[in-house]
């Protein structure tokens, strides 16, 4: 058995120097981080021995790591972007890839993405849904890398979640189909089919309501531009981790995103994450899985 699970997590060093040094508004209490209003129980998330570890247990070849969703930060601009990928930096190893930050919402991300790019470290990007809409900019660039992008829920800030834990069973999911539904009718798949989009958690809501979006298209709903793709061949230009825990939405996104755009992925080492990466499935996605996350070495010119 062989493959990458393409879904976990680290806190970089950078960013734990700099809470302990309480900078950046960060700050560490009693093993955990406090980041704006999100706590990280420090423990395995700072530790990337016990993510070699799991891959070990889990007969891997490798991870591809991206940063807690509470640590995107695109307030905070290019400057924390950077000491997060310096961070992201220290942490990449042949098993370990790692997935850049990117200013998302800045003018400076295009710029940010090349130079990343060139480096020769960055398997990808890893993005928060922080509205896709009018990022046409930032998908040119990656259009021309072709690069692995992971979309990640961030926090959803919708009151009525703050109960039962809906914020992370019900907010997560929403969030990345949120996202999903902005690329497809901005017709972004259609217009930057370089770029290799992995949706987190199977897409959230997103396979559920693949008729639904079809049908505002087919019926000229108000605000909807039809796009170049329908919704069902849009959705097929996507990735999606396996991270579902149910079989029969598992089948559903077979068929929504087809069998071959179902990549491993655990969420380790949060709890809502698996104890166990589908081996067979990552044994039968490891060539693919390898070749998307490669680390990119190429240089392109932002426009």
């Amino acid at each position: 058995m062989a493959g990458w699970d393409v879904h976990t997590h680290l806190i970089p060093p950078t960013v734990l120097a700099a809470a302990y040094e309480r900078a950046w508004g960060l700050s560490v209490e009693d093993g955990v981080l406090l980041v704006d209003d999100q706590r990280l129980p420090l423990r395995r998330l700072a530790d990337p021995s016990a993510l070699l570890q799991w891959i070990d247990e889990q007969q891997l070849d490798g991870a591809v790591v991206s940063v807690p969703p509470a640590l995107f930060r695109y307030d905070q601009g290019p400057e924390w972007a950077e000491l997060v990928n310096q961070g992201l930096r220290e942490l990449a190893t042949p098993r370990l890839r790692v997935l850049g930050q990117l200013p998302l919402l800045d003018p400076a991300a295009p710029a940010v993405a090349a130079k990343l790019a060139a480096e020769g470290v960055f398997s990808g990007f890893a993005l928060g849904t922080a509205g896709f809409a009018k990022l046409d900019p930032v998908w040119e660039v990656l259009d021309r890398l072709e690069a692995f992008t992971l979309i990640h829920p961030s926090h959803s800030h919708d009151p009525r979640l703050d109960a039962f834990y809906l914020s992370n069973l019900l907010g997560n999911p929403y969030e990345t189909g949120l996202a999903a539904a902005e690329l497809v009718f901005a017709d972004v798949p259609g217009r930057f089919p370089g770029i290799r989009f992995c949706l987190c958690h199977g897409g959230g809501v997103t396979a559920a309501l693949a008729g639904r979006w079809q049908r505002g298209i087919d019926t000229a709903r108000p605000g909807i531009d039809a796009p170049s793709l329908s919704v069902a061949e849009a959705l097929q230009r996507f990735y999606v981790d396996d991270l579902v825990h149910d079989s029969a939405v598992l089948g559903l996104l077979g068929e929504t995103f087809g069998v071959e755009q179902v990549l491993a992925g655990s969420d380790w080492p949060f709890p809502m994450g698996s104890d166990q990466v589908d081996l067979d499935r990552a044994a039968a996605r490891s060539a693919v899985s390898e070749q998307l996350t490669r680390p990119l070495a190429k240089e392109v010119v932002a426009g």
